[in-house]
């Protein structure tokens, strides 16, 4: 049977001599890759659909049951204005693409989730001054479909990183406090769909963005800081 499902592409590595692997997370069954052939050919007008974050439309056969399938179309369906143009957006795309690649796993269909990626996406290429904090708000956000949104209380003096709950004495384990804490519940109540004006100062997004991944290291297994993580704080110095 021939599926036909929107996808956003995570990643795509070259595979042999002419083909690639592309990765993408699909709304149909979740993660799945396949292999793109003739990909650095000069005539293959494909080769822009596998830029990172892209989002697209495949048609596969689901019969083949394969690691790696072929499929049999891919056309884009969303045109970003300046997502692969503008140096920030391009910078922060390619961070938020490789914490997908670590974070998303699940070989199933999550509407929710992928509804939740293509409309931020758009939004963020949308936005032309105002999309500083994205990142932030992006990867906060996503913790809701990968079960970890912290559960704070107004009033407590610490957050335990790996509970993910407000504490009122000090935690065992990782936790954050004071200023750090208030950065992070004034992110909790940001919402950058709507937000006119970024609401961070360059050192607080950095603060703020170190105490994302510990969190997110202290509930993903195996989970490694992403390489771009360098060039992103780098950016925005």
């Amino acid at each position: 049977m021939l599926v036909r499902t929107p996808a956003i592409v995570l990643s795509s590595h070259k595979y042999g001599d002419s083909a690639r692997i592309v990765k993408f997370y699909t709304a149909s069954v979740g993660i799945k890759s396949f292999i793109a052939k003739g990909a650095y050919s000069k005539k293959n007008r494909q080769n822009s659909l596998f830029i990172p974050l892209n989002q697209v439309e495949l048609i596969y056969d689901d019969r083949q049951k394969k690691s790696l399938d072929f499929f049999r179309e891919a056309k884009q369906i969303a045109h970003y204005k300046d997502l692969s143009s503008s140096p920030f957006k391009m910078t922060i795309a390619l961070f938020i693409a490789e914490m997908l690649n670590l974070v998303l796993q699940e070989e199933e269909a999550n509407q929710s989730l992928f509804a939740f990626l293509s409309e931020s996406l758009l939004v963020f290429d949308d936005k032309e001054d105002v999309f500083s904090d994205f990142h932030l708000w992006f990867l906060l956000n996503l913790t809701k479909y990968l079960g970890f949104y912290p559960n704070i209380q107004n009033g407590a003096k610490y957050f335990d990183l790996q509970e993910g709950i407000s504490s009122h004495e000090i935690p065992t384990g990782s936790y954050i406090a004071q200023d750090d804490l208030i950065l992070f519940e004034k992110l909790m109540n940001l919402n950058f769909l709507t937000q006119t004006e970024n609401q961070f100062s360059k050192s607080q997004r950095n603060s703020i963005l170190n105490t994302i991944l510990k969190y997110y290291e202290a509930h993903i297994f195996d989970f490694r800081h992403p390489k771009s993580l360098e060039v992103l704080v780098h950016v925005f110095e």
